[in-house]
C-alpha cells in the first residue's frame, strides 16, 4: 500500500507541474512564424503615413509637455509609429537578418532627425518658455527607466507574436514613453539647455536599447526560425557588441539611480527632523531648500521660535538619523536681521531659488526704506515683510488701516454714545480695521486663507482683519473677503 502511495506522488507532481507549463506556455496562441516577421517588417518601414503621424505626434506630445496635461502626452505616445523600428532592430539580431538590422536603424535615425526638428520648432515659436513637471520628469533617467524599457518591450514583443494582439500594445507605448524624451531633447535644443538634451536623449537612448534588447531575448526563447545566414565569428561579434551596448547604456543609469535613493533618503530624514523641531518650537516653515550634496537644510521660518534653537535642534535630529556634519541655517522672516544674502550664498546652486530671494530682499527694502516711525507702520512693515517671504510670487501686497462702515450702523463705533452703542447693533462696524490686499496669479487655497488669517488676526490683536484676493482669472472683483 505504501509502495503504491509512493508511485501515485511523482505522477501527481508531475501532473501539476506539466498544468503549470501550460498556464505559461506562450506557444498555445502563438501566431505563424511567417506572419510575424512580416508585421514587424511593415511596421520597420518608413512611410509617408509614418512620417506624417509621427510629426502629429511630436507636435501632440510637445504641446502636452509644454501646458503640463498628462493626457495630451499620453494620446500622443499612442499614435506614435516609433516602436516599430526599434522592434526591428531586436528581432532582426535574433534571427541574424542584419539587412533588417541595418533598415530598421536607419529608420530610427530618420525618425529621431524628423522628431528633433518638429519639437525644436515648437518650442522655439511658442510663448510658453518655463519648463513644466512634465517636461523635467524627463531629463534624469535612472535604473527605473531601465526596468520600465525591458519590461515594456517584453510585454510588447509577446503580444506582437500572438494571434490576437489584445490590449497590451496600446499600455506598451504609453509605459515605454518613447515621444516625451525626444520632445524634451528639442526643448534643450530650442532653449540652448544642454542638461535638458543630454538627460533626455539618455533616456530615450535607454528605452531603445531595452526594447530591442527583450524583443531579442523573447524572440529567442520563442524559437522564431533564423532569416538570415551568419557565420558562427559573426555571431559572436555580434554578442560582443550587443552585451557592450547594453552594460554602457545601463551603468550611468543605476549609478544615477544609486545617487536618486541616496537623495530620497536625505530628503526623507530632513523632513523628519524638521516635523520633530515643530513639535518642539513654536515655528512654521515658509519655504525649505535641502540639498543632499552638501548635507545641507535651508529654511525660512517664521512663529514664535527662536532660529538659533531650531537650528541647534534640527542639526542634534539630522546627525541621530545617522547624517554627518549637517549644514544647517534658519532664517527667521519677521525678524530685523533675515540673513537673506547669506542663505543666498549657501544655496547657490539653486538659481530659482536665488530670484525669489532676492526679488524678496528688494522688496523688504523697499518697504523698510518707506515705512513710517510710529509703531502701527513699523507693525505694517513687518507684516508686509512676513507676506511677502510667504508669497514671492504676488505681484502687490497691500496693508492698510482705516475706519469701516456699514449700511447696518451709520456712525462709527468711536464717535457712538453709550446709549447708541446699546440702541444700535456693532455688527460689521469697526473702530479699527486693517485690509490686507493680495493680487497673485491664482486664489488660494482654502487651508492657505485660513493660515493667514489666523496667523493676522494673532499679529492685530483686538483689530478686525479683512484679506482681499485678486488673481488674473478675476482681476476686477476680489475674492475671499
Amino acid at each position: 500500500m505504501k509502495m503504491q502511495e509512493q508511485e501515485n506522488q511523482p505522477k501527481e507532481d508531475n501532473g501539476a507541474m506539466t498544468k503549470l507549463q501550460d498556464v505559461f506556455n506562450l506557444a498555445h496562441d502563438q501566431a505563424h512564424p511567417d506572419k510575424i516577421d512580416a508585421v514587424i517588417r511593415a511596421n520597420t518601414r518608413v512611410t509617408g503615413t509614418n512620417m506624417w503621424v509621427l510629426m502629429f505626434a511630436i507636435a501632440v506630445a510637445s504641446i502636452g509637455l509644454n501646458v503640463n496635461s498628462t493626457a495630451v502626452v499620453i494620446g500622443a505616445m499612442l499614435i506614435s509609429p516609433l516602436m516599430g523600428p526599434i522592434v526591428g532592430v531586436g528581432y532582426g539580431a535574433a534571427v541574424g537578418d542584419t539587412a533588417l538590422i541595418r533598415q530598421a536603424a536607419r529608420n530610427i535615425i530618420v525618425f529621431i532627425a524628423i522628431s528633433l526638428v518638429t519639437a525644436t520648432l515648437y518650442f522655439l515659436l511658442t510663448p510658453l518658455k518655463e519648463a513644466q513637471s512634465e517636461l523635467l520628469a524627463r531629463t534624469q533617467p535612472t535604473l527605473w527607466d531601465v526596468l520600465i524599457a525591458f519590461f515594456g518591450g517584453s510585454a510588447g514583443i509577446v503580444a506582437l507574436t500572438r494571434k490576437e494582439g489584445g490590449n497590451a500594445i496600446p499600455g506598451v507605448a504609453i509605459a515605454t514613453a518613447l515621444m516625451p524624451p525626444l520632445c524634451t531633447a528639442g526643448y534643450g535644443l530650442a532653449h540652448g539647455n544642454w542638461h535638458y538634451f543630454f538627460g533626455a536623449f539618455y533616456l530615450f537612448a535607454i528605452n531603445c536599447v531595452f526594447i530591442a534588447f527583450s524583443t531579442l531575448l523573447f524572440s529567442k526563447l520563442l524559437k522564431l526560425p533564423r532569416r538570415g545566414l551568419v557565420s558562427e565569428t559573426k555571431r559572436r561579434l555580434h554578442r560582443i557588441i550587443i552585451t557592450a551596448v547594453v552594460l554602457a547604456v545601463m551603468i550611468p543609469s543605476g549609478y544615477m539611480a544609486s545617487g536618486l535613493v541616496r537623495q530620497e533618503l536625505f530628503n526623507t530624514k530632513a523632513n523628519n527632523a524638521i516635523a520633530a523641531a515643530q513639535q518642539q518650537e513654536g515655528f512654521f516653515v515658509l519655504r525649505k531648500m535641502v540639498n543632499y550634496k552638501e548635507r545641507a537644510v535651508g529654511l525660512i521660518v517664521n512663529g514664535t521660535g527662536n532660529a538659533e534653537k531650531i537650528t541647534t535642534l534640527l542639526v542634534t535630529n539630522l546627525k541621530a538619523a545617522g547624517i554627518k556634519e549637517p549644514q544647517v541655517k534658519v532664517v527667521y522672516a519677521g525678524g530685523s536681521d533675515t540673513r537673506i544674502e547669506e542663505l543666498l550664498a549657501s544655496h547657490n546652486n539653486s538659481v530659482q531659488l536665488q530670484n525669489k530671494l532676492e526679488e524678496q530682499q528688494a522688496y523688504i527694502d523697499t518697504v523698510l526704506a518707506g515705512k513710517t516711525a510710529d509703531t502701527a507702520g513699523a507693525d505694517d512693515a513687518a507684516v508686509l515683510k512676513e507676506l511677502k517671504a510667504q508669497y514671492p510670487e504676488a505681484e502687490k501686497i497691500v496693508v492698510g488701516r482705516g475706519l469701516a462702515w456699514d449700511k447696518a450702523q451709520t456712525t462709527p463705533v468711536s464717535e457712538q454714545s453709550e446709549s447708541q452703542k446699546n440702541a444700535e447693533p456693532k455688527t460689521d462696524t469697526y473702530d479699527d480695521i486693517v485690509v490686507v490686499s493680495l493680487e497673485l496669479e491664482q486664489p488660494l487655497p482654502a487651508k492657505d486663507y485660513e493660515r493667514i488669517q489666523a496667523w493676522l488676526r494673532q499679529r492685530y490683536e483686538g483689530k478686525v482683519v479683512r484679506i482681499l484676493q485678486t488673481h488674473k482669472s478675476q482681476t476686477d472683483k476680489p475674492s475671499n473677503e
